[in-house]
């Protein structure tokens, strides 16, 4: 017979781990349970020095808060929805990151969806979060969105905050940007430059934030003792594909543009590529500027002039707005409305004929 040999496997039945407690951390830490519940749960009547010590014996200990059970016991989530209407947007992307950090500054964590610019799966989105009973609902609301599916925000008592976008109608606090301005403001920079040919690019009629934009344009227009020509005037969406596609037809008619009013970042650079291959110079043979300012458009080719709206300003007071909702639900509608700057680059500059009339050789 063969020996036995001393190296087979052999079952090994350990004992379960203690569960700790919250008397555990309590007696390692040297405070009462109380403290320790009051940092678990984020609790600002706690000492900054106590709570990051009771956290650091926390994590020596490997608590794990059941933070579902203790939601339960307190009737709070602390659970706030995001629904934004296009998350490859840049502008969106920078603002949620800020709603983001100003949410967890406030104790509060997100569950995030991208819409898509998609009513229907915005809405269903929205049920989603029903479900979860979040405290809280920061809405970017898709184009088209109608006010019915906000007035049923209300009716499942779900404080909201539109953010960059709002629905008409819609009795909700707001925040964001004043668009109509923008775009009066960007329509004179390039009247002051000279130019009499001024294209606008992205009216998308579902878009409350190109409607404005597209009214600033008429404004300053009008101001300038201009009228608006149907064939400078192009509908589209907030996407690159629109501003390239839409450079050929312009350029084709028998008075090209000779600047461009973008309603969106994203419309800018796909614009200013359709021009290089067209054989056209940005900021030189046609000018360029944007509703919005990103941080792509310092870098892009050439650098891209645009109003400028502060977004982490805009992500800090929606949630501070909604943190203050959730606390007084009937506490009266806010709208607070930042006011852009512009942004000089080098994509905007005087149209060619009149800076040769306007250039004078050294003597």
């Amino acid at each position: 017979m063969r020996a036995p040999t001393t190296d087979r496997l052999r079952t090994v039945i350990h004992a379960p781990a203690k569960r700790i407690t919250l008397k555990d951390i309590a007696r390692e830490a040297g405070v009462a349970t109380g403290t320790v519940s009051m940092v678990l749960n984020d609790s600002p009547r706690v000492a900054d020095a106590t709570r990051s010590h009771v956290q650091h014996v926390i994590r020596d200990l490997g608590y794990v808060y059941d933070r579902g059970a203790g939601q339960l016991r307190s009737k709070h989530s602390h659970l706030v929805g995001v629904a934004v209407c296009n998350l490859v947007n840049p502008c969106m992307a920078e603002v949620t990151a800020s709603l983001q950090q100003a949410m967890q500054d406030l104790g509060h964590l997100l569950i995030l969806g991208n819409c898509a610019e998609s009513v229907p799966r915005q809405q269903r989105f929205l049920e989603k979060l029903r479900e979860y009973k979040v405290e809280g609902l920061l809405l970017t609301p898709a184009a088209g969105t109608p006010k019915t599916h906000v007035a049923r925000l209300r009716d499942w008592r779900v404080p909201v905050v539109q953010v960059l976008r709002y629905v008409p109608g819609a009795p909700t606090d707001f925040v964001g940007g004043d668009h109509r301005l923008g775009a009066a403001m960007a329509t004179r920079h390039l009247l002051a430059l000279g130019h009499q040919r001024i294209a606008f690019v992205g009216l998308d009629p579902l878009s409350i934030a190109a409607r404005e934009g597209f009214a600033g344009f008429l404004t300053a227009l009008a101001e300038a003792g201009q009228t608006p020509d149907a064939d400078l005037v192009l509908p589209g969406p907030a996407t690159r594909e629109a501003g390239y596609l839409a450079m050929a037809p312009l350029h084709a008619l028998a008075r090209p543009p000779t600047a461009l009013v973008c309603v969106d970042p994203l419309i800018a650079f796909g614009a200013l590529r359709g021009l290089v291959q067209l054989g056209i110079e940005p900021g030189r043979d046609c000018s360029v500027i944007a509703l919005d300012d990103v941080a792509e458009a310092a870098l892009c080719h050439p650098p891209l002039t645009a109003m400028a709206f502060d977004l982490d300003c805009i992500g800090r007071a929606a949630s501070r707005l909604l943190s203050e909702r959730i606390v007084a639900p009937d506490h009266a509608v806010e709208h607070l409305v930042l006011q852009p700057r512009l942004v000089v680059r080098s994509s905007c500059g005087k149209p060619r004929a009149v800076r040769r009339l306007n250039t004078a050789r050294p003597r």
